[in-house]
């Protein structure tokens, strides 16, 4: 099809460009005359949106409009002539919104109006780029009033003719770029108070860290006077013990015999560290209330009359007050208090039954009836671990707890437990 030339006549009136009457390829001039009769068609319609073209050339870094419409001169106060001038020196701020690759999305760079100069050239070359960009500009009204207009416009290169054009549209944004504004004051004031609360936090944790050091320390010193105190604990059960066996030197080694086999069960019916450390313990000591009875009866080789078993049976509670008055960590007291006593109720010196004995005490009374009939005694030799194991396999369930009959029982039968 041939070209239309551009003659004077067909210039559109209020025309305020260079390029229709200037010495331009027909094709240009084409485009842009069809370009401008859409942009007044666009305009009679009544739309808000701003409609306009503009063009620049590299080589002279030039900037005009080819149209711009009444309402863009109106509201900048100017002639449509002079809109390209004036809409430059209007502009107080500037956003440009990259769009870029999928993964990276869209980039907004902000110039504020002292850097804009210098970012005309590159804004119009990365347009050329892209074919499209779309920017936010805030611009002073003659009126003294601001405004923000969106921009959003297309990119076109007539190489031929060294010139590229624009055609864009303007769209106030005012009330979007306010609220924008307005979200970036409360974030802006949402990260100073984050920041000042991370400052502020800082010092806390550095303090907690002091805190916690200084804890540990104090933990730790605390440790070595529990172990100072518990191995002066130990020392002192161990004298008490020895005081027993040098009065009473046919049951030397009973105590802690008694005290290994009690802790051996109470391991097997897996009670806790505490309550193992109590029963072996009271066992070490569980017949310290002996040093209230006179050492001949201890030691008479003959059968004992109801008087001297009355004072034998006294032994429990004499070592509970002996006992009752120290601090130990675990019912040392009262574990030594019922180790005679049996679930029927049959024992002393209180006649508790099952339930009102301390499973420690349960487990201690069936190591002293092992220790006691399998060994030597002043007034018999010692019967032998069989012996011993029918004791209180006959009375289980009657004299002594079923389940510690058990386990001692399986100890001896099954896994070769030993008295040592």
């Amino acid at each position: 099809m041939k070209p239309l030339h551009i003659s004077k006549s067909s210039i559109p009136p209020g025309y305020c460009g260079c390029i229709l009457c200037g010495h331009y390829s027909d094709e240009l001039k084409n485009f842009v005359s069809d370009s401008i009769d859409r942009c007044r068609a666009f305009a009679g319609i009544g739309t808000p949106a701003i409609l306009y073209i503009s063009a620049w050339q590299d080589k002279t870094k030039k900037i005009w409009y080819e149209y711009a419409g009444e309402r863009f001169a109106e509201l900048l106060g100017c002639r449509p002539a002079e809109v390209a001038e004036v809409f430059r020196n209007c502009v107080i701020d500037r956003r440009i919104y990259r769009y870029q690759d999928v993964d990276i999305g869209i980039r907004k760079e902000v110039k504020s109006r002292e850097e804009l100069s210098g970012a005309w050239l590159e804004l119009r070359e990365e347009s050329i780029r892209t074919g499209a960009i779309e920017a936010v500009y805030k611009i002073m009204l003659y009126n003294g009033s601001a405004i923000w207009l969106k921009d959003q416009a297309t990119i076109i290169a007539f190489e031929k003719d060294q010139l590229c054009l624009s055609p864009g549209i303007l769209t106030i944004v005012s009330k979007e770029m306010e609220a924008e504004d307005e979200l970036k004051k409360h974030r802006d004031h949402l990260e100073t108070i984050v920041q000042k609360r991370t400052a502020v936090l800082t010092i806390l944790n550095e303090q907690l860290k002091q805190e916690c050091t200084e804890r540990k320390n104090a933990e730790r010193r605390l440790q070595q006077s529990y172990n100072k105190l518990q191995q002066n604990l130990d020392e002192t059960v161990k004298a008490m013990s020895m005081t027993v066996e040098e009065r009473d030197p046919y049951t030397a080694g009973h105590q802690r015999r008694t005290a290994d086999l009690a802790v051996t069960l109470a391991k097997k019916m897996r009670l806790s560290d505490q309550m193992i450390k109590g029963i072996h313990t009271a066992g070490l000591i569980h017949d310290i209330g002996k040093i209230s009875i006179p050492a001949e009866i201890l030691s008479k080789p003959g059968r004992l009359n109801a008087a001297e078993i009355q004072l034998i049976r006294r032994h429990p509670r004499v070592a509970y007050e002996i006992l009752k008055d120290i601090d130990f960590p675990w019912p040392v007291d009262q574990i030594v208090l019922q180790h005679h006593e049996k679930i029927n109720g049959s024992g002393y010196p209180q006649g508790l039954s099952g339930a009102e004995m301390l499973i420690e005490a349960k487990i201690l009374c069936i190591a002293d009836v092992v220790e006691t009939i399998a060994s030597h005694r002043p007034y018999r030799p010692g019967l032998g671990i069989d012996k011993a194991l029918g004791e209180i396999s006959e009375n289980r369930g009657t004299l002594y707890d079923s389940e510690v009959v058990d386990v001692c029982l399986k100890m001896f039968r099954n896994e070769g437990y030993q008295f040592i």
